[in-house]
């Protein structure tokens, strides 16, 4: 289901742009002899940052928030169309990572390239970077409020993604930012060190991060089926031990973008989703 999630929305970002281009008849020759067709507009726009079909829009949360600080205004469309997205975020945490990003997707797919890589190449090296996803939202965020000019969406992968296809099937031509970011972050996690952007640098990861660091859906481990081979540890793509769970040990939830990869490894079956607070709720009762 994960996998149909993120291939969906992949889907989406190269259909909309393939069904919004313009069309053969706004061809630049028409357009020099002053032969215009009629205008129209396409009823399905945007991407991962902001989308819209007909009058129903969804937006980004990071977006939202970008936008309340670069504007210092509040715009009551905008706040209507960030409310699902938000109670989303606030519910299951930060599964817009996990579930929905395109370029979690092909991050995914890079982790199996550079696992590949090493073992033909015996490398055991790793880059270890700090999480200075926090940081960079901050500043990003800071020179918004500040300048009126937003930032962080130029720093947004999905977005970025969604924006070199626009370019692409409606200009065919891309920029040589939006590449060249994309690019550097894959063969970055190739050549050295998997999930580096979404664990240290993305700032709308970050920024979801905190927003559903309280979910009340999350994963949980049953003790007594636990048998400590430590697997899901080793399927965390951020490097998390779930295994703490089952000793009730401390555990980084921020950074957890329940993805489920440790609940499908795990060969005793002990390691499900729950509903916190209804959870906490039975335990009482107990």
């Amino acid at each position: 289901m994960r996998r149909l999630c993120q291939i969906s929305v992949l889907a989406i970002l190269i259909g909309v742009p393939v069904y919004s281009q313009n069309p053969n008849n706004w061809s630049p020759s028409l357009i020099i002899h002053g032969h215009l067709p009629p205008p129209t507009m396409s009823r399905v726009t945007g991407d991962t940052w902001s989308f819209a079909i007909g009058d129903f829009h969804l937006t980004h949360p990071v977006a939202f928030v970008e936008n309340l600080l670069s504007t210092k205004e509040f715009y009551l469309p905008l706040f209507i169309s960030v409310l699902i997205p938000l109670s989303i975020t606030l519910f299951f945490g930060r599964v817009f990572c996990s579930w929905l990003c395109p370029i979690g997707f092909l991050l995914e797919l890079t982790m199996k390239v550079n696992s590949i890589f090493r073992r033909r190449m015996d490398l055991t090296y790793e880059v270890r970077i700090r999480d200075f996803r926090y940081v960079i939202l901050t500043l990003l965020l800071l020179y918004g409020f500040i300048f009126a000019f937003p930032m962080v969406s130029i720093f947004d992968p999905p977005h970025v993604l969604g924006r070199e296809l626009i370019y692409l099937f409606t200009h065919q031509q891309l920029s040589l930012s939006g590449t060249v970011l994309l690019l550097l972050i894959i063969f970055f996690e190739i050549f050295f060190t998997p999930r580096a952007w979404c664990r240290s640098f993305c700032p709308s990861g970050g920024g979801l991060s905190l927003l559903g660091i309280k979910r009340l859906w999350r994963i949980r481990i049953n003790p007594q089926n636990c048998i400590s081979c430590k697997k899901c540890d080793g399927a965390c793509p951020y490097g998390l031990t779930p295994s703490n769970l089952a000793a009730h040990k401390g555990f980084a939830w921020a950074m957890c973008d329940n993805c489920g990869l440790c609940r499908d490894i795990c060969p005793t079956g002990a390691i499900s989703y729950s509903y916190t607070l209804k959870s906490h709720q039975a335990a009482q009762m107990r």
